[in-house]
């Protein structure tokens, strides 16, 4: 099988032991998902990733996923990053308790491991499409950004329209948007998401993650591809595979890769562009 692209950069897998004794895991993904069932999943298809990005999955607790991600990393130079669970919608003393704890545990800084935060949104207790500019929210993020990490959103697309106006008061901070902002398809209609995306991709601050496509909704992935490399440009889209999500959801390892693929390809990537897509924004992003 011909490989179509290598030394790629997964900026979003999971990881649970949940069944063999390890942390226990809310989303109870009925299996364990291990790096060495990574490796073996994206082995198979045409594109062959040399290094991953951990978001977190609510293993429990949201400390101890951190500590076990990062002692993973330790020894496993597979895995070059870690994205917090974080509960910044509860404000800044929520946040600052979190990274003083991380602190205690790792002789008084954070580890260079640590990148960034996420929570996913609709686990907030605060549902309204606009939750984003809550101002306890805004006050965890402000407190995020002084301790120099960045922040990942995973939202529905009905809240889509509302993140300009919360990430344009934080010129300074870095932003991920998870899976083109569309965990479902509430509110993810084109006319409606489409133009958010636009506005999302005129602040230089913003970064894209395209994955996630099991979890769209949509009959037409190719569309929205196309116009969220549009709004991004190849300078800031990050590849992301979503596994384990993806395999238990039945899809190979290759399909959201390959829908990337041929959407950056559709906009006349070269192979530097792809390069970038896959594997260098990743390392400008996370520091790597």
């Amino acid at each position: 099988m011909e490989v179509l692209l290598d030394d790629i950069i997964d900026t979003h897998i999971h990881l649970s032991e949940h069944y063999k004794g390890g942390l226990q895991n809310a989303w109870h993904p009925n299996e364990d998902w291990s790096l060495e069932d990574l490796r073996s999943s994206a082995s198979k298809g045409r594109f062959r990733i040399s290094k991953a990005i951990f978001v977190e999955c609510f293993n429990q607790t949201a400390l101890d996923e951190a500590q076990w991600v990062l002692k993973i990393m330790d020894s496993d130079s597979f895995l070059v990053g870690l994205v917090a669970q974080i509960s910044v919608q509860k404000g800044a003393e929520e946040v600052n308790a979190f990274l003083e704890n991380m602190k205690k545990r790792y002789g008084g800084v954070l580890p260079k491991g640590l990148k960034g935060a996420r929570f996913v949104m609709m686990a907030w207790e605060n549902q309204a499409d606009d939750a984003c500019l809550d101002p306890k929210f805004l006050e965890g993020l402000e407190a995020l950004g002084k301790a120099g990490l960045l922040w990942e959103f995973c939202c529905e697309p009905r809240v889509a329209p509302y993140l300009l106006s919360c990430i344009a008061k934080f010129p300074e901070m870095t932003f991920i948007i998870d899976h083109l902002a569309h965990n479902g398809n509430n509110g993810g209609e084109m006319a409606k998401w489409g133009p958010a995306i636009d506005a999302l991709g005129k602040l230089p601050n913003v970064y894209m993650k395209m994955g996630a496509t099991e979890q769209w909704n949509v009959e037409n992935p190719g569309d929205y591809i196309d116009r969220a490399i549009s709004a991004f440009g190849f300078d800031r889209i990050l590849y992301e595979s979503n596994w384990f999500v993806n395999d238990a959801m039945g899809d190979s390892y290759d399909k959201t890769a390959q829908l990337l693929y041929d959407g950056c390809k559709r906009a006349g990537a070269t192979a530097e562009d792809l390069r970038r897509v896959f594997h260098d924004n990743a390392c400008k992003v996370y520091q790597l």
